[in-house]
C-alpha cells in the first residue's frame, strides 16, 4: 500500500498499512485535486501497475490509458449519490480486460465536509466468465442430446457398411485389386466409427462417484501409466508434492485427467527435456508471477480468490509450448494440432474437473513450456 504520510502518526502508518493490505478488495483514494493519497497491492495488481509508490500523482497521469476508470473516477466529484454498486469493463494492457464491481464513497471531515472521493473494487472478470461458461453449457447440453441422436442413428449405417464389406472380401477369394479397394473402405468407416465414438464420448453426461483419495498416490499412479504409454526415455520427471489432505474424487476419472495432462507434456518434448509435477494445500499454492522492484506480481489475480480450502496440481513441461492464437481453443472440443489427435481429451478432462466442482487453467510460452494447474476442493 503506498499512503499520504501526513495523514497518519508512525502507529497510524503501521496499521493502515496492514489493513488496508489484508482486504481482499482493492482500494484508491483520491483528493479533491484528483491526486492519489492511497492504494493498497491488491488494487495495483488487479489494475496491472506496477508495485510503487502513487502518492501524489494525478489520476490523468496514472489512468491516462484507461479512459472508463479515468471518467468514473472524475464523475464521482459531480453527484451527490455516488454509485453504490456497479460495474466496468477496464483495459489493463494491450488485448486484455477485467471487470470491475465497485462503489465509490466520499472521505468526508468531522464537518462533514468531502475532502476526497475513495474507490473500493473487486475483479469480477472470473465470475463474468462462469456466467458466460453456464450459458454456454445449457447451449451445448441441447446441443449434445442432438449429436447423440444423430452419432446412433450413423452408427447403424456404418456396421452394415463394414459386414457388407467384410463378407464380398470373402467371396473374392484373394483378387488383390478389389480387396484393396474394399480395405480402403473399410479403413474409412472404421475412422468413421472412431469420429463417432469419440462424440459420444463427449456428450455423454459425466457422473462422479468420488471417495475420500490420497493425491499424492493418485498423481503417482497417473505418472506411471503416462510414462509407460509415452515411451521416452530421455524425460526427466521432477516431483514436488507437498502433504494434502484426502481430497474427495472419483479415482478412475480423475487419474483419466491426470494421465491425459501428463501425455500432452510428454508429447509436447521433442527428445529431452523436464516434466514437472507438484501438489500441496491451498494454504501452499505456489503463485504464479514476476518479480518487479522487490515486489512478487502474480500473472493471474483472478485464480487467488477462491476462498474455500482446495487443492492444488501443477503440470509443466520444457516442450515446445503453445502459441497464443491456439492456447484459447485447446479446450475446445475436436480441437487438436496434433495428426493422430481426437480433440476432446482436454475438453473431457474439463468435464470432470467441473463435475468436481474444480478448475483448470493453463499457461504456455512458445519456446519455454506449458503448465496446466488445476485445483479440487476438499469438501464437494
Amino acid at each position: 500500500m503506498t499512503y499520504n504520510k501526513k495523514f497518519f502518526t508512525a502507529e497510524e502508518k503501521d496499521y493502515g498499512l496492514k489493513l488496508l493490505n489484508s482486504l481482499r478488495c482493492g482500494i484508491l483514494s483520491l483528493d479533491m485535486d484528483r491526486r492519489i493519497t492511497a492504494v493498497n497491492e491488491i488494487a495495483l495488481r488487479i489494475l496491472d501497475l506496477e508495485i510503487r509508490d502513487y502518492v501524489g500523482l494525478h489520476i490523468s497521469e496514472l489512468f491516462k490509458d484507461r479512459q472508463q476508470l479515468l471518467s468514473t473516477l472524475e464523475d464521482a466529484y459531480h453527484v451527490k449519490n455516488p454509485p453504490s454498486r456497479a460495474e466496468m469493463v477496464i483495459k489493463v494492457s494491450e488485448g486484455k480486460y477485467r471487470t470491475l464491481g465497485y462503489t465509490i464513497s466520499f472521505i468526508k471531515n468531522e464537518g462533514e465536509f468531502v475532502e476526497g472521493v475513495s474507490l473500493f473494487f473487486k475483479d469480477l472478470t472470473l465470475v463474468e466468465q462462469v456466467n458466460e461458461q453456464e450459458k454456454l453449457k445449457d447451449r451445448l447440453a441441447a446441443l449434445g442430446q442432438m449429436a447423440a441422436g444423430l452419432a446412433h442413428e450413423i452408427r447403424n449405417p456404418l456396421a452394415a457398411i463394414e459386414l457388407t464389406t467384410s463378407l464380398v472380401k470373402r467371396k473374392l477369394n484373394g483378387q488383390s485389386t478389389q480387396v484393396a479397394q474394399l480395405e480402403s473402405i473399410h479403413s474409412e468407416v472404421r475412422k468413421l466409427n472412431k469420429i463417432v465414438s469419440d462424440c459420444l464420448e463427449f456428450v455423454r453426461p459425466i457422473k462422479v462417484s468420488p471417495e475420500k483419495i490420497d493425491l499424492i498416490t493418485l498423481l503417482e499412479e497417473s505418472l506411471e501409466s503416462a510414462l509407460s504409454a509415452g515411451q521416452k526415455e530421455k524425460i526427466q520427471v521432477m516431483k514436488d508434492f507437498l502433504p494434502t489432505p484426502p481430497v474427495p474424487l472419483d479415482r478412475h476419472q480423475m487419474k483419466q485427467v491426470f494421465v491425459n495432462i501428463l501425455l500432452n507434456a510428454i508429447q509436447a518434448i521433442a527428445d529431452s527435456g523436464i516434466v514437472s509435477v507438484a501438489c500441496g494445500p491451498s494454504s501452499q499454492f505456489q503463485k504464479v508471477g514476476t518479480y518487479s522492484n522487490g515486489g512478487f506480481v502474480e500473472k493471474n489475480i483472478s485464480l487467488q480468490v477462491n476462498l474455500a480450502p482446495y487443492v492444488w496440481v501443477r503440470i509443466s513441461d520444457s516442450g515446445q509450448g503453445i502459441p497464443e492464437e491456439v492456447l484459447g481453443k485447446i479446450f475446445y472440443p475436436f480441437f487438436t494440432t496434433k495428426e493422430k489427435g481426437s480433440g476432446i481429451g482436454l475438453s473431457i478432462a474439463q468435464k470432470i474437473i467441473d463435475m468436481h466442482q474444480g478448475s483448470i487453467d493453463v499457461e504456455s510460452e512458445v519456446g519455454r513450456g506449458t503448465t496446466f494447474t488445476i485445483k479440487l476442493p476438499v469438501q464437494i
